[in-house]
């Protein structure tokens, strides 16, 4: 990974990571540009309106690349028109935000950002930790978010939702995995009286200090295209946002 600091950052990134993709055989690498992300609930579309249409247009009205924008399928509302969760850079997020509509095709579409989704892990569907930090032993990755069966993706799932890792520890489970019906492990308590200890504070410290750093610095990866290739479960982010917004 290569960090790029100062405020012209993202531009020098962008122009890096541009070169890199000339240079390189895209069979052999594949070069990305990390940026922190948000999700729109983009209402009101017609039924001829297209997927594809829809990056275009989201990418083109938040001054952003097509590459930057994913989309999750449009389905039918429950006001007869369509509606669909798109993923984009959070600089295009608030300029689109900001206009109030979007216009795709013949249409001028409502906007709603999304709140933020809760860190949760995909291989064991708890929250509060990420996959490479997973301890669990259950491996649930292969399971649908809705329903805990496999076979399938909760985007195409009608099933009653069931909570597999509630269940398993005897709580309610009658939620999609993840939600927020899902109940918060236990903290463990501060050690020593008037709050946590040095130890604790040293380390929210350093968390703090690390994301600030991360935050003033764009990045550009280079991988093995073999190895960028995106597992089921990190191909499901958007299909779940908006999920939980039917």
């Amino acid at each position: 990974m290569l960090e790029i600091p100062g405020e012209s950052s993202g531009a020098t990134a962008d122009a890096l990571a541009a070169k890199l993709r000339a240079s390189l055989d895209a069979d052999e690498a594949r070069v990305s540009r990390p940026v922190r992300c948000a999700d729109l609930r983009i209402m009101g579309l017609d039924d001829s309106v297209s997927e594809k249409e829809l990056v275009a247009a989201v990418a083109r009205s938040g001054g952003c690349t097509t590459d930057q924008v994913r989309s999750g399928a449009i389905r039918p509302d429950q006001q007869g028109m369509h509606a669909a969760t798109v993923c984009c850079p959070v600089t295009a997020a608030k300029t689109i935000v900001e206009g109030r509509r979007l216009l795709v095709g013949w249409v001028s579409a409502q906007v709603k950002l999304l709140e933020p989704r809760p860190l949760r892990c995909y291989r064991c569907l708890v929250g509060h930790h990420v996959s490479v930090k997973c301890a669990s032993e259950v491996d649930r990755s292969g399971l649908c978010f809705r329903c805990c069966q496999p076979g399938h993706i909760s985007a195409t799932c009608c099933a009653t939702p069931h909570c597999d890792a509630c269940a398993a520890t005897g709580k309610p489970a009658d939620h999609r995995a993840g939600s927020k019906a899902c109940v918060p492990p236990a903290k463990a308590k501060a050690a020593g009286r008037g709050g946590p200890s040095a130890a604790t504070a040293s380390v929210a410290t350093a968390a703090v200090a690390t994301a600030a750093a991360a935050a003033a610095a764009a990045a550009v990866t280079v991988a093995a295209a073999a190895a960028a290739t995106p597992t089921p479960a990190e191909r499901r982010p958007v299909e779940e946002a908006e999920m939980e917004c039917l």
